[in-house]
């Protein structure tokens, strides 16, 4: 699995790709992460104490009168508490302050990570794991983890799972329990090891058991193919580190099989590395600014580009409302800066940044540091960008006769381009 619904591979990129057309995707690879420092443990009580800033004793979370509240409660809890479950036990006291922490912050892109989940995160931030190859959303409306994606030749795709399946239980576990990050915890595993996995499928919600064995998976992130004698299309599925030498291999394909105009496919990416971001970016675009961020204190971060690699031919970008974050700065700055024309549903509307900050003794936070605006001075939190055709996405008649509505717009504007 590939961890928070970061990336996929894909075989037959046009039929199999239905994750486009699905919910909105979660996941921390979606959040804009760039990993920056390393804090001992004075970095930690600068970050939770508010050491330097002019905030008030009451603006500080653990003052003198939480911190007071805390042990009484922590008294309590020594003395009185049973725990009736082994299950219960799972996350110690300590974790589960440090989590409760982040999460009253109301912020559902901060979070306190335990050491085995940061190391998960860091897999899943280089491309490569080990685990059964398949991508995970959360439909929103049911909160069903859901396949999105298969990577090619995946112990998932031999196994038999389809993009679209639901994920019921994992090794006799209901997945309903579990949060999308425990959900992917318990799915990966060493190479070797065999995890059985029952799916509800299609509309009967047939349930479907599968015993598969995890193998080490190196993550596609890119795809490309002529459409036609002109017409080059790539598929971008997510920003990984692993992305900048795979477009650089595709961009280069496609020119040399003779590409004179190219369709840039966005769907259903969740977004991911902003330095793997700028690279493409910059390989696509003429001079300019590409992205700039302000911290709350208004201190301006700006990413640029020039003439050197400009990608120099008509562009159309394909996106959906599961199009965030990083493909977000992307379509963003081709849309802003004119080098391409948008073609699709708004996207997700993810316009802030989160930096991850690894601590000594294994654990991490990812916590909200900046907003970040289009070179047109746009911030899109909560808006989305609007594409220049607004097309939907008819999934009906895609499974049915495998047309896609969208992709056929773009096609049709580029022709004219």
């Amino acid at each position: 699995i590939l961890f928070s619904n970061s990336s996929f591979g894909i075989k037959d990129f046009m039929k199999k790709n239905l994750g486009f057309a699905s919910g909105v995707i979660v996941g921390l690879l979606g959040a804009c992460l760039i990993v920056i420092a390393v804090l001992g443990v004075k970095g930690v009580r600068g970050i939770v104490g508010g050491n330097g800033s002019s905030a008030s004793s009451n603006d500080i979370l653990l003052n003198s009168s939480v911190t007071g509240k805390l042990n009484f409660l922590n008294n309590i809890i020594d003395e009185k508490y049973l725990a009736y479950s082994d299950d219960l036990n799972s996350v110690s006291k300590n974790e589960g302050l440090y989590k409760g922490l982040f999460e009253s912050l109301g912020d559902p892109y901060s979070e306190y990570y335990t050491a085995e989940e940061y190391k998960a995160l860091s897999t899943s931030l280089t491309g490569s794991f080990e685990g059964i190859g398949a991508a995970i959303s959360e439909n929103k409306a049911t909160g069903e983890y859901v396949v999105q994606a298969l990577t090619e030749d995946s112990p998932a795709e031999k196994a038999g799972v389809q993009v679209g399946d639901i994920f019921y239980t994992v090794d006799g576990k209901k997945a309903s329990e579990w949060t999308l990050n425990e959900l992917v915890s318990n799915v990966r595993g060493e190479k070797g090891t065999s995890v059985q996995i029952v799916f509800l499928r299609g509309e009967k919600r047939e349930q479907i058991t599968l015993d598969i064995v995890r193998d080490s998976i190196k993550n596609k992130t890119v795809s490309v193919k002529m459409i036609d004698d002109e017409v080059g299309y790539m598929m971008i599925s997510s920003f990984e580190s692993v992305t900048s030498e795979q477009f650089d291999e595709g961009l280069s394909e496609l020119r040399k099989l003779g590409m004179k105009k190219m369709i840039l496919d966005l769907r259903g990416n969740p977004g991911g590395n902003v330095e793997v971001c700028v690279h493409i970016a910059d390989a696509l675009l003429g001079e300019g600014t590409i992205v700039y961020t302000k911290d709350k204190n208004g201190k301006e971060d700006i990413k640029s580009s020039d003439e050197k690699n400009k990608l120099g031919m008509p562009l159309v970008v394909l996106v959906d409302s599961s199009s965030a974050s990083a493909s977000e700065i992307l379509a963003g700055a081709i849309k802003d800066l004119g080098a391409g024309a948008l073609v699709g549903k708004t996207t997700y509307g993810k316009g802030i940044v989160q930096d991850v900050y690894p601590l000594t003794d294994g654990s991490a936070i990812k916590i909200t540091t900046r907003k970040y605006y289009t070179p047109s001075g746009n911030n899109i939190q909560g808006t989305g960008i609007e594409p220049d055709y607004d097309v939907d996405f008819d999934s009906d008649r895609y499974v049915s006769d495998g047309y896609d509505t969208q992709f056929e717009k773009a096609v049709e504007v580029i022709a004219d381009m």
